[in-house]
């Protein structure tokens, strides 16, 4: 509390006015100084007693009544005014505080009843389906009576264990029963605290539900688990019985068989009684052969000696073949010898005429190098931009369009021009698109192929009285080269691409004024985060840090343009408008790419209106484009902040306890320029809402492996629920269709599964 100050030579009240007289003064009944002092005394006193020390440090108020004296007085009674009307506004707060928690309390408990009478129907619903599996175990304990008595003991282990299993999680039902109950009673009992207890509550309720669905589906994964395995293991058994049943029978029929064969053969094998016959075979025919081919005495005789004479003609034959080749590899070492000599000889003829060509080669290249060396040092490092600075058309300063209405009426004027090219859009599609201008300066556009992707950027400039650059992405692009350019060392020289050229361009004084799109046609032919990252990371900076660095080291001389010789600013007059096609030929754009572009979604068939005709106006001025995207922020600020609040109320916890979506300060950044330009051009919050929730969230749902049903249709219960906040007469026309397309995605998954 402060210190009472000396009250000498102060005058707050209004000065007297010593000669007017008395007669002139109201007439009220007269009152003595000492009773219109304790009166006021008592007043102040009871101002000070029912006062906060923040309303007294704050009207900086001595809490002790001044001397007697008409000045003090004065200001007592203001002092005890001014408390009482500060006692009176916090009153009236907590009045309004008081209601809205006792609102609050009233709908959560509204929403507990509703769970509560919920978890009562799930708790019905599986006492049925409790039922109807004991009827089932009956048939199954039925048909497996008919078994064999080996698996009798296997089976009933199997039975108890399924009763083990369904009577432990009744006992945890009933126990997350008996939770519920008292927590709903601790909630009954404590309504005063609801305000600072609302999130835990919540966090706890999500969670018993959660833990609730989560029981019910392992309960029944469980029971049709153990039915199909008692299904499969009954089948298996009786497919076994009959197969040794069949096996039992062949086995019979063949031991008949083979003990009648064992009777007719004496008790031996088949195999025993073959061997015999074949062996006897064998030795007939040897005895008939040695019989056949005996020869006389002379015929033995004659034989033994040509036998002899066969063994000297072998011994002369080898020596013979011995020198034959000695003599062949003597004449093959001569030949060779020969051979090689030969070829050094044209080898040395051929590698003297090589010589002598690439000489004169050597001397033609030295020329060539000396040559382009000599160009590259008079020529400019950068031609094309060296051009452009000594191009008189691009020096001189355009004329452009200082004013052109509000942003509503710019929207319907660029439509009806762009329809005047044969090209259709819907009112929302052009807000959008301007809003994306204002949000960022990288628009992202895709469709199916043929809807105006393309189309929209390069009619919008010659709308607003330019030309569209565009640079058709190739899919070998790995480099921020591809894009922009490169140095040629050897020839000093950069050679630049469509890419540099139109933002060098954008920065001369015929363009610096005016609106200019650079259109990346299939930008997702290749990885952008690749070719693409030196921009992505340099829009993320202030505009007076915005850089692309095309040298690592300055040159001279250098375009006009160029800061140090070798960095490039990037105009604040250039928007980058991608298209692309999801297709097998194509990428999928990554998360850092998504998050900071602005995302159009395009209908495959667009409806045609009248155009009419428009007169041909000079180019929009960027600065006038630039301070409408202001004027609209200043004008809807609230609007945007109401989104915001709308999201963090509503949707941050469900998406990242659910689907772990979450989104930080850039998300807020982006919804507090593209919401209040798309109000300004003529939209609803509700529809600049629904674009961002669609393109900017809920996009990273689609395709999830883990998206369950149930988690899909209570996001989109809330977001239904809760729309009438932001808009009232419209639901949200993209994200509900995308959720719905969600659900079936994962209704059918699930149903192929099974």
């Amino acid at each position: 509390m402060p210190k009472s100050r000396p009250r000498k030579n102060r005058r707050q009240g209004p000065p007297r006015k010593q000669s007017q007289p008395t007669a002139q003064r109201p007439a009220k009944p007269a009152q003595s100084p000492t009773a219109t002092k304790a009166e006021i005394e008592k007043a102040h006193e009871e101002a000070v007693a029912s006062a906060t020390e923040s309303d007294i440090a704050a009207l900086s108020i001595d809490p002790r009544p001044p001397e007697l004296d008409l000045d003090g007085m004065w200001k007592t009674t203001q002092e005890a005014r001014a408390l009482f009307r500060a006692a009176t506004q916090r009153h009236g707060e907590l009045s309004e505080e008081l209601k809205t928690q006792q609102e609050a309390f009233g709908r959560k408990h509204a929403e507990i009843e509703e769970r509560t009478s919920k978890l009562n129907t799930d708790r019905q619903d599986l006492d049925e389906r409790t039922t109807r599996l004991g009827k089932r175990e009956i048939e199954i304990r039925e048909r497996e009576a008919d078994a064999e008595r080996g698996f009798e003991d296997k089976r009933s282990a199997m039975l108890a264990q399924y009763d083990d299993v369904i009577a432990r999680r009744r006992e945890v039902l009933d126990k997350r029963e008996s939770e519920l109950n008292g927590r709903e009673a601790e909630l009954e009992q404590k309504a005063q605290q609801v305000a600072r207890q609302e999130k835990q509550l919540q966090w706890s309720q999500d969670a018993l539900e959660e833990q609730e669905r989560d029981l019910n589906s392992r309960v029944e994964r469980l029971i049709a688990g153990q039915q199909e395995e008692h299904q499969h293991r009954l089948s298996a058994v009786e497919a076994q019985r009959d197969q040794a049943r069949k096996d039992r029978d062949q086995h019979a029929a063949a031991m008949q068989q083979r003990e009648e064969a064992d009777r007719r053969f004496g008790q031996r094998s088949p195999d025993q009684v073959l061997a015999e016959l074949d062996q006897l075979k064998r030795e007939n025919e040897d005895l008939l052969s040695q019989l056949a081919a005996r020869p006389d005495a002379d015929a033995i005789e004659r034989l033994a000696f040509l036998d002899q004479e066969q063994q000297s003609w072998q011994a002369d034959r080898l020596d013979l073949t011995r020198q034959v080749s000695e003599l062949k590899r003597s004449l093959a070492h001569a030949l060779r010898d020969a051979g090689e000599r030969e070829v050094q000889r044209d080898r040395i003829a051929a590698l003297d005429s090589q010589r002598k060509l690439l000489h004169r080669a050597h001397e033609e290249l030295r020329a060539e190098v000396d040559e382009i060396i000599s160009r590259g040092e008079s020529q400019s490092r950068f031609p094309a931009c060296i051009d452009m600075d000594e191009d008189d058309e691009l020096r001189r300063v355009a004329q452009t369009a200082k004013s052109f209405g509000s942003l509503e009426e710019f929207a319907h004027d660029i439509r009806r021009r762009i329809a005047q090219e044969g090209l259709y859009y819907t009112e929302a599609d052009i807000r959008s698109f301007i809003g994306g201008l204002a949000m960022g300066r990288l628009t992202l556009l895709q469709g199916l192929s043929g809807t105006g992707k393309t189309s929209l950027p390069i009619a919008f400039a010659k709308a607003v009285g330019t030309k569209a650059s565009v640079v058709e992405v190739q899919a070998g692009w790995r480099d921020p080269q591809d894009l922009v350019g490169h140095y040629n060392a050897f020839e000093k020289r950069f050679y630049e691409k469509e890419f540099l050229k139109a933002l060098y361009r954008a920065a001369t004084p015929r363009w610096e004024d005016t609106i200019q799109i650079v259109v990346l046609d299939e930008m997702n032919l290749s990885y952008p985060e690749q070719y693409f990252s030196d921009m992505l990371s340099a829009l993320e900076l202030r505009q007076d840090e915005q850089r692309l660095v095309l040298m690592t080291h300055a040159v001279s001389p250098a375009p006009r343009q160029l800061q140090d010789g070798s960095r490039l600013p990037i105009p604040p007059n250039v928007w980058f408008v991608g298209t692309a096609n999801h297709d097998e030929t194509t990428l999928d754009f990554a998360d850092k790419t998504y998050d900071r572009s602005h995302v159009m979604e395009f209908p495959s068939k667009p409806e045609r209106f009248d155009a009419g005709s428009s007169e041909p106006r000079p180019p929009v001025s960027f600065c006038a484009f630039q301070d409408a995207f202001e004027a609209a922020v200043i004008e809807h600020v609230r609007r945007a902040g109401q989104v915001q609040d709308h999201f963090d109320e509503h949707l941050r916890g469900l998406l990242a306890n659910r689907f772990e979506i979450g989104w930080g300060p850039r998300l807020g950044r982006q919804i507090e320029r593209y919401v209040p330009v798309v109000i300004a051009a003529g939209g609803t919050v509700g529809e600049a809402a629904d674009h961002i929730l669609a393109t900017r969230l809920l996009r990273k749902l689609k395709n999830r492996h883990n998206n369950r049903p149930e988690h899909l249709e209570d996001l989109k219960q809330t977001i239904v629920g809760c729309w009438e906040e932001l808009e009232k007469h419209a639901p949200p026309a993209k994200s509900i269709p995308l959720l719905d397309a969600e659900l079936q995605r994962v209704s059918r998954d699930d149903g192929g599964a099974v």
